[in-house]
């Protein structure tokens, strides 16, 4: 006897109860003809795995087997039934399912050989709205380009990592500009603490420091010098008994030729001109990104509209696992449940608002035409190709990961032509 998967015409009978949001309820009934066809299945399978005495392993007798089984039959059957019924009754309603439909309501001691069975499930489904407001999106363009300013700014942070720290002349007093070199022990309330005891520590003294009094009791001392040093922390008293074994002054290169020699060019032109490029290009990937961050704040903000809650709880447990195990020493199944809550607010208004702007975005590429091709993923592929080594092995692997990934290339390639559309329709101020 053939085994059938799913319901066939007319052995389900579906009606929708309410709709919340995303959430649509359904009544469900398999009528009598799928139950007991689903019985004798289910016989058919538990035969296939059935032991008894006398028999070899999968061929004992159907009646016998039906006897001495009865129990594992129903409950193979009722998986077969609720299985195949379900999905029957989705495809019925004409439902766009984002998640696994729920059993809500099911009486199952009234499910029987040759007897329907009703139960009711709870199926999410995607979104239905009209999408607005797109078009004509206010945005504030940033600079794209850097200043001279910045160009300096940045080139003052290069000598300065580049800078290198020489001994003082002798007779030089420590300021706040300088470096000190130091040896020290310390005490609290008299007593002798470990941790405030020091070989050569490099102090410098234009930072905060976390020894309290320490930096500002070493003002005026010259190399050699031996002070005791006493200063409150809290209700306690600490002690230093501190020696300068030297003194440090930071020497930053001159910003000439010779440093954008050492620095791999030819003169500083070439240096600068690196320098204004290199920031050229975040400036304008910084602007790209706020430009498109004002968008999805704006669709955000006119297309309120509710969600799939189980998708929203699916994605926000995989962040949650992703950013507990990535940024923290926890593992996420060490969480308690307050832990567990508060990473939970945190990250649900991100997931929400992802959510959001990827319905948004399909219902705008549907809107105005603008989904992907395969002509866009072929020229996609053809671009990563040239951009790659001529290396026959990586062509390969590039060819490989556009098949593997094709569906998913092929919504970024959407996402990108909304975007592009959106620009291009947007007001820049």
């Amino acid at each position: 006897m053939s085994i059938f998967k799913t319901a066939q015409a007319g052995e389900v009978k579906t009606k929708q109860l309410s709709k919340e949001g995303c959430r649509v309820t359904l009544s469900v009934e398999a009528t009598a003809e799928l139950v007991t066809k689903n019985f004798q299945n289910a016989a058919i399978q538990v035969q296939s795995r059935a032991q008894m005495q006398g028999f070899r392993s999968g061929k004992v007798p159907l009646d016998l087997v039906k006897q001495n089984f009865a129990g594992h039959i129903k409950e193979r059957a009722l998986d077969l039934t609720v299985k195949a019924a379900i999905s029957a009754a989705v495809t019925e309603a004409k439902l766009d399912a984002v998640g696994v439909p729920t059993l809500t309501k099911a009486d199952l001691n009234t499910f029987q050989d040759g007897n329907a069975f009703s139960f009711e499930i709870a199926v999410d489904v995607a979104p239905e709205f009209d999408v607005k407001d797109y078009k004509g999106i206010e945005i504030t363009k940033k600079a794209d380009t850097a200043t001279d300013a910045d160009v300096t700014e940045n080139l003052n942070r290069v000598l300065d990592a580049n800078a290198r720290l020489e001994s003082a002349k002798e007779g030089t007093t420590i300021d706040d500009k300088c470096y000190a070199v130091i040896h020290y022990s310390g005490k609290r309330n008299g007593q002798d603490d470990y941790k405030l005891s020091a070989d050569s520590e490099l102090v410098d003294m234009s930072a905060p420091q976390t020894m309290p009094g320490l930096a500002e009791a070493l003002k005026g001392l010259k190399k050699g010098d031996v002070k005791d040093v006493e200063t409150k922390d809290g209700n306690d008293t600490i002690s230093y008994h501190v020696t300068v074994d030297d003194i440090k002054n930071k020497i930053v290169p001159n910003l000439d030729d010779n440093f954008a020699k050492d620095m791999g060019f030819e003169t500083l032109a070439d240096l600068k001109k690196k320098v204004k490029e290199s920031l050229d290009m975040e400036a304008k990937q910084t602007s790209q990104r706020d430009e498109v961050m004002q968008i999805e704040n704006h669709l955000v903000k006119m297309n309120n509209f509710a969600l799939p809650q189980s998708l929203v709880e699916e994605y926000t447990e995989s962040s949650l696992h992703n950013f507990v195990h990535n940024m923290t020493q926890i593992k996420p199944e060490q969480l308690t449940a307050e832990q567990h809550k508060a990473f939970e607010e945190r990250i649900r208004p991100t997931v929400e608002k992802d959510l959001r702007i990827g319905y948004i975005v399909h219902a705008i590429a549907k809107k105005e035409n603008l989904q992907a091709t395969d002509a866009d993923w072929k020229a996609e592929l053809d671009k990563s190709l040239s951009s790659a080594s001529q290396n026959k092995t990586d062509e390969k692997k590039i060819k490989a990961f556009f098949d593997e990934r094709k569906e998913h290339i092929l919504a970024t390639l959407t996402e990108r032509k909304v975007f592009d559309f959106l620009k291009a329709q947007a007001k820049y101020k």
